[in-house]
């Protein structure tokens, strides 16, 4: 499981469990290659060998630096891939909230107002801990912020530049269809991530019909290579999610969960392995993320997010 892909990691406040570099990139898949066979996420669920030893690369969220940087580093391997996007904010071409909040975080912090952020931010949410402008702050709001209503966090990050004063730069972080299309051709496939990329738990029983009903119907009628897919935004599920993806036709979905995939595993519950930067720059590093993805399954351990019930 991967996010964003860059020539190098950014020197600016930024996330870096989201980034792998492209010669880290080239570099896994080498490795991968090696030792697996590389498919298409479809071919997962049609191995019923419990020998063959199978890799599907995944991409959450849909990051123009997907299109940029990760795949010419796909095609020179020739490697398959399923980059899953939140499907109405590639048509509205809206940004996400999280990356609006890290560029005003930023900006405040830089320009003398990040005491003016912090005070902003933290008479609105009072989860928020870790109270600052630096990276560890902005991880603890975001996380805070994700506990509130999907609908509230666009307009509480625009009051935020609204009150600081900033105006957010014009600038695309998602891709286009037209970019899309044109992977589409080159062996890339496209699951949905929910139409706004909205995390399920927090929403009503109509509101998670329309990210994974009406998102597959849209995903299917927009003229691409289409995986019939679900990434669960956040890696969050409950039973509802999981039975509503089951009823839209998604032959399965994947989970933030750490772990491989025996021939046995719900198809609808599958788990990843997660990749960045700082736990994968060397081949050492890399095989002993894989390790500890094969270990965790195999102990019974706990391995990450997801619910069950209310």
């Amino acid at each position: 499981m991967y996010h964003r892909v860059a020539d190098a990691i950014p020197a600016g406040l930024h996330d870096p469990a989201m980034f792998v570099t492209t010669d880290a990139l080239d570099m896994h898949l080498r490795e991968l290659s090696r030792h697996f066979d590389v498919v298409p996420l479809d071919a997962m669920l049609e191995a019923h060998d419990r020998e063959c030893r199978l890799c599907a690369i995944t991409f959450d969220d849909g990051w123009i630096d997907n299109y940029t940087c990760a795949f010419p580093v796909l095609k020179r391997h020739r490697a398959p891939a399923t980059i899953f996007v939140p499907v109405e904010m590639v048509t509205l071409q809206q940004n996400f909230w999280f990356q609006d909040l890290v560029d005003l975080a930023s900006w405040a912090g830089t320009g003398g107002k990040g005491e003016d952020f912090t005070r902003f931010f933290s008479r609105r949410v009072p989860a928020w801990r870790k109270r600052g402008t630096g990276r560890d702050h902005i991880d603890d709001l975001t996380n805070a912020l994700k506990s509130m209503p999907a609908a509230a966090l666009d307009t509480l990050v625009a009051g935020g530049y609204e009150q600081l004063g900033f105006t957010p730069v014009e600038k695309r972080d998602t891709m286009s269809w037209d970019h899309i299309r044109e992977m589409s051709q080159g062996g890339i496939t496209f699951g949905s991530h929910g139409l706004h990329h909205n995390i399920l738990t927090q929403l009503n029983s109509e509101a998670k019909h329309d990210e994974i009903i009406t998102s597959f119907n849209s995903l299917g009628n927009a003229r691409v290579a289409m995986a019939p897919f679900f990434s669960y935004p956040n890696g969050d599920w409950d039973d509802e999610a999981v039975s509503l993806v089951r009823q839209a036709g998604y032959k399965g979905a994947v989970t933030t969960q750490l772990g491989i995939n025996r021939t046995s595993a719900d198809p609808y519950l599958l788990k990843r392995i997660a990749i960045h930067e700082d736990i994968s720059s060397t081949a050492s590093l890399f095989w002993f993320r894989i390790l500890q993805a094969a270990l965790r399954r195999e102990s019974g351990l706990p391995s990450g997010r997801g619910c069950t019930g209310n």
